[in-house]
């Protein structure tokens, strides 16, 4: 199972993710902030209740990704790459998942 902390921290960068990306925020100063935030908590501690098959190195390796999506954008400046890319990563979450969609909800919701 994977802890609260690995949890949170993937919420938190997927939080900042979308306001750099929807907003032009500062995506440092916004995972900062996410990680801080009663709200990402609370689901942090939801999703690592729900998600119990996922290992702290398995969530690791989605943040990871995610991260590497937004340093090619970084690099190459292609918004349709970074947007295939991310999409990538989260249908493989699903389809790991077991093709529920439960934890896209989840990740999805925060964003609001």
């Amino acid at each position: 199972m994977a802890s609260v902390h690995i949890w949170l921290e993937l919420l938190s960068y997927v939080k900042a993710l979308f306001e750099a990306i929807t907003l032009g925020a500062d995506i440092r100063e916004q995972y900062k902030k996410h990680r801080k935030e009663r709200d990402t908590l609370v689901e942090a501690n939801r999703v690592s209740d729900v998600f119990l098959t996922f290992s702290d190195q398995e969530v690791q390796a989605i943040l990871e990704r995610l991260k590497a999506c937004q340093a090619r954008f970084t690099k190459e400046g292609d918004g349709a790459a970074r947007r295939r890319c991310f999409c990538q990563v989260f249908k493989d979450v699903v389809d790991g998942n077991g093709g529920t969609h439960e934890l896209m909800t989840g990740i999805t919701s925060i964003g609001s």
